[in-house]
């Protein structure tokens, strides 16, 4: 049946988007651990769910790469505003990118 199939954490896809993003972007791809809890947050009784790495696009450009890479290696995307979530929509539980709008 369509839509039953169990979701579940891409690790062999987020590794591969992971490097091509990093050798693309170096440095600027954050995997910290503090910055990528701090795009987690959420004002919800939803524990911490941290991405995999934050990036913050310089333009239009660089969003349209990266979305390219992480839908190449089916890897989620959170789009990530004020941060004020208070649905906990910025977590991420099956891991990924935080792509954070400032362009």
């Amino acid at each position: 049946m369509p839509g039953s199939e169990t979701l579940s954490r891409n690790d062999v896809g987020i590794d591969a988007a992971l490097g091509v993003l990093r050798q693309r972007f170096g440095a600027r791809l954050d995997t910290g651990l503090a910055l990528r809890q701090q795009h987690a947050h959420t004002t919800t009784w939803l524990s911490n769910q941290a991405p995999d790495a934050v990036f913050c696009p310089r333009n239009t450009a660089e969003v349209q790469e990266v979305l390219r890479i992480c839908s190449d290696h089916r890897v989620p995307v959170i789009p990530f505003g004020t941060g004020s979530s208070l649905e906990g929509h910025v977590n991420a539980p099956f891991g990924g990118i935080s792509l954070i709008s400032k362009i």
